[in-house]
């Protein structure tokens, strides 16, 4: 069987802390004989720690399943908006100084002014800011809009000029934007190829928007938390604890005999 992971709210708790209850219990899965791996929003330097921390050799996925990497951290897929259509999107926002954005690529943030505080949390993290040329963006992973009240209206307009993308919409206010195929139900869906394990016998866990596609082609879709989105929740066939309630750890104990 294939166990499939978001990460954040899932497994993740809401101060950022794996627990050793759920890491021991995947380990155990694992020694049972169960595939595992992660499919996160996280870039990777951001997703890298757990990865690690589980121990993931198989395929596994970032940036919302734009990026599929294999387990020796070679690129499988990537998903990319391309430089083209990055450039038609952010050419209505680029002189509304309301609307604050940056393209990730990799571990990279492509912004308007790299020396605005408000990327000082990157600085931090040793991730890259660079700036944002309006003539010559790069292909991107994800656009990221920062929270300002109208975010949902430009989801609607984002999706309204550009069907093929795909939204998501936070409820912090954040908007992320990636482009045709970038989702996890396509990772999810390379990964078990990749692993050669039938769609039946994979399993998926996730609490968010971005996780509505994994859980809906996996063969089985398991929500996890209070707050899951109303979308995971219909995708899903069970709905579990959140992480620091040890949801995780009690399914795969009662399911794997573990």
């Amino acid at each position: 069987m294939l166990l499939a992971f978001d990460l954040d709210k899932t497994i993740v708790t809401d101060d950022y802390t794996l627990p050793a209850t759920i890491e021991d219990a995947i380990f155990r899965a694992r020694a049972g004989g169960h595939l595992i791996t992660v499919l996160t929003g996280r870039p990777l330097a951001a997703a890298l720690p757990y990865i690690e921390q589980l121990a993931i050799t198989v395929p596994y996925s970032v940036n919302h399943g734009a990026t599929v990497m294999a387990g020796d951290g070679s690129v499988l897929r990537r998903q990319r908006i391309p430089a083209p259509k990055v450039a038609i999107l952010l050419e209505r926002y680029w002189q509304l100084a309301k609307f604050e954005f940056c393209c990730m690529v990799d571990d990279d943030l492509y912004v308007r002014n790299p020396n605005d505080q408000l990327w000082n949390w990157a600085h931090t993290r040793n991730r890259r800011v660079c700036r944002l040329e309006p003539e010559q963006p790069p292909a991107a992973d994800k656009i990221v809009f920062g929270a300002n009240g109208a975010t949902e209206r430009l989801e609607r307009e984002i999706n309204d000029a550009h069907p093929d993308f795909v939204t998501y919409l936070w409820p912090d206010g954040y908007l992320e934007v990636t482009g045709a195929g970038a989702d996890k139900g396509g990772a999810l869906q390379l990964i078990a190829e990749r692993l050669s394990v039938p769609r039946q016998e994979v399993v998926a866990f996730g609490d968010g928007l971005n996780d509505v596609t994994m859980l809906a082609w996996a063969g089985r879709g398991v929500a996890v938390g209070p707050h899951a989105h109303p979308d995971a929740l219909m995708a899903a066939q069970e709905h579990i604890a959140a992480p620091e309630e040890d949801g995780v750890v009690i399914w795969l104990e009662a399911n794997l005999e573990l």
